[in-house]
């Protein structure tokens, strides 16, 4: 038999497991002791690691000497301000620095990793694809840039639709709904195979390995 600690967490696990599921028959106190109890855990873990990240990352460093990061610390503590009225517009500010740099480093990265750099990929491979003679990967890489320019031509408002961008947002449109489709079946099988994995854990670890101790 598991030892009774392990036990109680098995058994305290499943009743989360279950209370959040049970909201897919309709909302009911079970599933709001459930949602308050992971809502509560999830704001303690994250003010925990944002406090060890501080004092790793800034008040430890300063103690040896690196007194800039008192800026950035400055800045974190700023953001509390919020929590009284009376001040709140202080936290204005730390929030134009981190939307600020946010902003940039993402599209930065955005523009290099998922524009540039596909790009400059895809052109390449598709001259290897000519120069081998590879008809499959010819005709991968033009599906791929007839995909991307269509799609980019369905969003294009400044102009009505017709003539040849109107066929154009219409094929864009079909490569959009492929896209989102595989997109979201994805998503889906990753939930089901969490939820199968959960209810996996109840039936085998908690009800055979922990209660009848197989």
């Amino acid at each position: 038999m598991a030892a009774f600690i392990d036990i109680l967490g098995g058994l305290v696990g499943t009743f989360f497991i279950i209370s959040v599921l049970s909201m897919l028959w309709k909302d009911n106190p079970i599933f709001r002791i459930g949602q308050q109890a992971i809502i509560g855990a999830t704001i303690a873990h994250y003010i925990l690691l944002n406090f060890k990240s501080a004092l790793n990352n800034a008040v430890l460093p300063m103690l040896s000497g690196n007194f800039w990061l008192f800026i950035p610390l400055f800045l974190g503590v700023l953001m509390y301000t919020r929590l009284k009225n009376e001040i709140a517009w202080i936290a204005r500010y730390p929030t134009s620095v981190l939307v600020g740099i946010g902003t940039g480093v993402m599209i930065a990265g955005t523009m290099r990793g998922q524009i540039i750099d596909q790009m400059k990929n895809t052109v390449l491979d598709f001259s290897k694809s000519i120069a081998s003679g590879d008809s499959m990967g010819i005709f991968n890489y033009l599906l791929i840039v007839i995909g991307v320019v269509t799609s980019i031509s369905f969003f294009t408002f400044t102009r009505e639709h017709k003539g040849l961008l109107g066929a154009s947002a219409k094929i864009g449109r079909i490569f959009l709904m492929i896209s989102l489709g595989a997109n979201w079946s994805g998503e889906l099988v990753w939930y089901l195979t969490q939820l199968i994995g959960r209810l996996s854990w109840i039936i085998n670890t908690v009800i055979k390995t922990m209660l009848l101790g197989g």
